[in-house]
């Protein structure tokens, strides 16, 4: 009987850690996309469908490429990540998004999927950057 009650306590302990850490890591289902204060801004801000990322079966870190997979998830426009101006660099706020030949950025990604056959994958600027109304 001892044994029975150390392993339920066990496995509630386990599955609450898990439940626990999903829940940590758990994303928005869409989020505004917007440059850092230093760096000025030459299109409208992009909407970010987090929901249909992560039903595409994207890993987090396929995007958060630091992240260690236990701590907080920051953000592109995070100090020190690519949080400066310019259109060139690995650390421009623009390559994060625009680079066309990694797929380690949106635009090289989307392109790639395009390649694949994939429909309804935005390439174009204004597909992601809609004009203001």
């Amino acid at each position: 009987m001892h044994r029975f009650i150390i392993s339920t306590a066990t496995l509630c302990v386990l599955i609450l850690a898990v439940t626990f850490a999903w829940a940590a890591t758990k994303a928005p289902e869409s989020l505004t996309l917007s440059p850092p204060e230093a760096i000025k801004a030459t299109k409208t801000f992009v909407t970010f469908p987090h929901a249909k990322h992560e039903a595409a079966k994207l890993e987090c870190a396929t995007c958060h490429h630091t992240w260690d997979g236990k701590g907080e998830i920051q953000n592109c426009s995070t100090a020190g990540c690519h949080d400066q101006p310019g259109k060139k660099g690995e650390t421009a706020y623009y390559t994060a998004f625009h680079a066309k030949k990694t797929d380690s950025s949106c635009l090289g990604c989307h392109k790639t999927m395009k390649k694949q056959g994939r429909k309804n994958v935005p390439v174009s600027c204004k597909q992601c950057h809609p004009k203001d109304k």
